[in-house]
């Protein structure tokens, strides 16, 4: 009798802290999602998190940011792998030290259909982030972020044709993010985000399609201007043919 007592209690034990783990990481899902989503104005999903047992490190996978409306592509942003150290306690309290934040396997689809960028979208709702209306009450300081293996795609439609060209990003880290007051998970999202805009922006100069982050109508305008050059050269071409010049 005794025996099966203490049975009962281990599995209960046992089905009671699987429980608890289960509930800690949808939290932590939930969290992230949320806060994400608030930051930059579009849907986001998290694949899963795995918190330590302990709540010494957390684990984030296959994080993705939507498109904005009118664009292509699925994903605007996706992060295959995340993993946080927190320096002390749990990563679930009011305001958690982070050592480290170390993010693996960026995928960047940076699209301009005519005039319109789906990143200066992004860029737009960040700058309108509000703070004072986050529901977010939990803060993170946050030692180092480093972000890894970054592949950037930029496609450039235009007037019914499309461009699109790939490169690596070096990998890059940010330092003390939140090291005055904390930052909520949205204002480390737009960080992150923002910072990868941002240099793969000025990285890819001669890497993206030419007249990327141009306005359409300097666009056209230079369209114009190359029509008008090669029907000139052609009627150049055309009068020393005419005539036995040699070209």
């Amino acid at each position: 009798m005794f025996k099966k007592i203490v049975l009962s209690v281990v599995v209960i034990l046992i089905v009671g802290l699987a429980v608890a783990y289960f509930v800690r990481n949808m939290l932590v899902k939930k969290a992230v999602e949320a806060g994400s989503t608030y930051a930059l104005g579009v849907e986001t999903d998290l694949g899963s998190a795995a918190v330590e047992i302990r709540g010494g490190s957390l684990g984030l996978n296959n994080f993705e940011v939507r498109n904005p409306e009118g664009f292509t592509s699925k994903d605007f942003l996706s992060l295959r792998r995340g993993t946080i150290d927190v320096e002390t306690g749990s990563i679930l309290e009011k305001e958690v030290k982070v050592d480290s934040f170390i993010i693996e396997g960026v995928t960047l689809n940076l699209e301009q259909i005519d005039k319109k960028g789906n990143y200066q979208v992004l860029l737009d709702n960040i700058k309108r982030l509000d703070m004072s209306s986050s529901k977010e009450s939990q803060k993170f300081r946050i030692g180092l972020i480093a972000l890894r293996d970054i592949n950037v795609t930029g496609s450039l439609s235009l007037l019914g044709k499309k461009v699109e060209k790939s490169f690596k990003l070096d990998n890059f880290t940010l330092h003390d993010v939140g090291s005055d007051n904390g930052a909520k998970i949205s204002e480390v999202t737009a960080t992150v985000v923002k910072t990868l805009i941002t240099k793969a922006l000025a990285s890819g100069g001669g890497l993206l399609p030419e007249g990327f982050g141009k306005n359409l109508s300097d666009l056209k305008e230079q369209g114009v201007e190359q029509i008008k050059t090669e029907a000139t050269d052609k009627l150049k071409d055309l009068g020393k043919s005419l005539t036995g010049e040699k070209k």
